[in-house]
């Protein structure tokens, strides 16, 4: 039995899931550029051969109101090149 002596960092994972987060947060801000980001969060992901989607939802404030968007982004999972991204504002 081979045991590895470095255990798995979590770190490394949540880096990764940290970079989509950050683009998804950057194509809502260039969507809505004089918005504050109050929260964000990842609703769903698919992860299929030659394509993985993940969206997040992001409330955004202006000057008079809050309101929320959803970030859908597609991309070679191998490459980690981006396809599409999707930002819609969510129906209120």
């Amino acid at each position: 039995m081979i045991l590895e002596d470095k255990p798995l960092d979590a770190r490394g994972l949540t880096a990764a899931a940290d970079q989509w987060e950050t683009r998804a947060v950057k194509e809502a801000k260039k969507r809505y550029p004089l918005t504050q980001v109050l929260f964000k969060q990842k609703v769903w992901d698919r992860h299929r051969d030659k394509e993985s989607v993940k969206q997040y939802h992001i409330t955004l404030k202006d000057h008079t109101k809050e309101f929320g968007v959803f970030v859908t982004i597609s991309y070679n999972p191998y490459s980690n090149k981006v396809n599409k991204v999707i930002v819609v504002e969510e129906y209120s």
